[in-house]
């Protein structure tokens, strides 16, 4: 399998909440990715192309021999050992840009609960779908190297072109019958429905009509799985979309409240001001100013959910 990332040096440091890094044939093992850390959950993502990767964690260990590629949440507790003579890449996506790279067409709800699950995908029968990836992670490490105007942009369509082609590659059916799905479908139906018609505001009465359960059921799974309850996780989704449009996109405050469904404006600097303590105009102006540490509020995100 061909590929041009593997030679290009290891990229640190990037306005991106994408990390990339590449590791090449070595005469001793080399322990990757454990000083990458982005603000609020991030993914991590191992692509190895020859020799093998190991995942040590606290209670157990997983080998991954190439070609393949796993995917997951990234733990602190777990460190990612490359074995001598080994190949590949590893990169840490940060919340908002996988996010962003997910975006809201009709196929977002299935990248979104498939990206928040762990798995590796063996990659010796599937040369097109590794040949896919391949290139993505050669774009992304070639944007990240120039660090032009557009950067997060090209970056998080090469990341949802890799989803796409995981999606593609079956990774959902692997994930069904490897047991890793939740057991609980209704949760899961039920943000496939918030995912869909989130920007609707559909009220949870709602919500469990589609479900066919009533709302105090709908409420004791949420509360009883997530500890929280139906509405709260509509309110939380809504404020981590919000957030995330004050902080890529150009549009004005009266575009975001409509795209998100408000009545008005002053409804949304309301709900916002309610979620995170400050209005979105102040927010936005803090992101403008770098001022990161001040803007970023742990609402959580889709990566919250099963």
């Amino acid at each position: 399998m061909r590929t041009s990332f593997s030679t290009f040096e290891a990229l640190r440091g990037h306005k991106a909440t994408v990390h990339a890094d590449a590791f090449r044939s070595a005469l001793a093992d080399r322990f990757l990715g454990g000083l990458v850390d982005f603000p609020g959950r991030t993914v991590q993502c191992i692509m190895v192309l020859s020799g093998r990767a190991v995942r040590l964690q606290q209670d157990e260990e997983e080998t991954i021999i190439g070609p393949a590629i796993n995917w997951g949440p990234k733990d602190s507790h777990t460190r990612i050992r490359a074995k001598a003579g080994s190949n590949g890449v590893i990169m840490t996506i940060g919340d908002s840009t996988l996010s962003n790279a997910i975006g809201h067409n009709p196929e977002a709800a299935t990248l979104r609960l498939m990206s928040a699950r762990s798995f590796t995908l063996n990659l010796v029968e599937k040369p097109d779908i590794a040949h896919s990836l391949s290139a993505c992670f050669d774009a992304i490490f070639k944007e990240l190297d120039a660090g032009q105007t557009g950067m997060e942009t090209v970056i998080e369509a090469q990341i949802r072109i890799m989803l796409v082609s995981l999606w593609r590659a079956g990774v959902n059916e692997m994930l069904e019958d490897q047991s890793y799905r939740t057991a609980n479908l209704t949760l899961e139906r039920f943000r496939h429905l918030v995912e869909a018609h989130l920007r609707e505001r559909w009220p949870v009465h709602q919500f469990a009509t589609e479900l066919g359960v009533s709302p105090d059921r709908l409420h004791d799974i949420c509360t009883r799985t997530l500890g929280k309850p139906p509405q709260r996780l509509v309110r939380d989704r809504l404020t981590f979309e919000a957030q995330a449009l004050l902080q890529r996109s150009h549009q004005t405050l009266d575009q975001i409240a409509d795209y998100l469904g408000f009545r008005s404006t002053s409804q949304f600097s309301a709900f916002f001001r309610s979620e995170t303590g400050q209005p979105p105009g102040a927010f936005r102006k803090a992101i403008r100013r770098n001022d990161i540490a001040k803007s970023q509020v742990d609402v959580g995100s889709f990566a919250d959910w099963p």
